[in-house]
This record gives C-alpha cells, structure tokens and sequence, in this order.
C-alpha cells in the first residue's frame, strides 16, 4: 500500500476514535472525521463508501488475527489468553468501541466469540449444565466474557492476561 494511502488511512481511523471518545457513534458524522483526519471528502470516500464501512473494516482489521486468524489446536485457556492478548496489544481501539457502548462493535464481537469461544466453553466448562437452553448459556457466555473485557480495560493496577482468563474461565465453570 502506497505511504500517503496508508497515512489517510491512520489519519481516518484515529479522527474516528477520537470523536468515539467524545460522542456516540450515531452522532459522528462523515464532515467531523474528515474535518478531525485533515483530509478530503473524496479521500475518504476513495477509502470507505460510509461510516458503517469504516467501522466494519475496524472491527475486521481487529478480529482479524484473534479470531480468524487464530492457530488451531488451542486449549480453552490458551484461546481465551490469546483473545485477551490481542484486546491488550489493541487496547484503545477496543476500550473506545466497548466502553462507547457501540451497539454494532459489541455485536460483532459477539459473534465471534459465539463461533470461537462458546463450542469450546460448551465441551470444557458447561458441560454440567446441559439441561439449559443453548441459547440462554450462549447469551450468557458472551456477555460475560464481554463485561470482563470492559472491567479489565477499566482496572487501574495491571492484570495480566493469563489472570483474567483464568477470572473467567473460573466464573463458566
């Protein structure tokens, strides 16, 4: 990728969670990003058709290598340790996404970890609790593992990733 290409990009991209810091999703328009990022409207346009392109090319470029790049053969405490490691090395863009409370992001992540952690809570941790709905004992996977993300990025003292998969982990037993 050419170095000006790669400039507008980070330029565009750290404008848009600067103003996630500031203000909600919704009320960030096309004119502020540019107008934050120096640069164009048909810069930005040559980059992303839209807001909502933008944010979904953030949140693939984020999952990328946690969840679908991710080496097989993981055991669950080591799947849930290289998730927290990768939110700890991208901490600001996921603590702006998650504590903005955006609705789109935090879906997204979901998502994944639906497809990447729940079968292998499901097999190791839940297993004696089978007689719940998959769908109640998913939802709740998922939202917790998304309040322990949003009270790890909170925490003052440092918490290592191996300590607050175990945190978890320990709570799915």
């Amino acid at each position: 990728m050419d170095r000006r290409v790669k400039k507008s990009r980070a330029a565009i991209y750290q404008a848009f969670l600067s103003l996630l810091h500031r203000k909600s999703y919704e009320a960030i328009t096309v004119q502020e990003i540019i107008d934050l990022a120096d640069v164009g409207r048909s810069t930005f346009y040559a980059h992303f058709e839209t807001k909502e392109a933008l944010l979904e090319e953030l949140c693939q470029e984020l999952f990328q290598h946690t969840f679908i790049d991710r080496p097989e053969g993981k055991n669950l405490t080591e799947a849930t340790t290289h998730i927290f490691h990768h939110f700890r090395k991208n901490q600001d863009r996921i603590a702006t996404l998650l504590l903005a409370k955006n609705s789109y992001f935090i879906n997204r992540l979901k998502k994944e970890l639906e497809h990447y952690i729940f079968p292998l809570i499901m097999e190791k941790g839940l297993s004696n609790k089978k007689a719940l709905p998959e769908d109640f004992l998913r939802n709740h996977v998922t939202a917790t593992f998304v309040e322990t993300v949003s009270w790890w990025l909170q925490q003052r003292k440092e918490i290592d990733e191996e300590a607050i998969s175990q945190y978890f982990l320990d709570l799915m037993k």
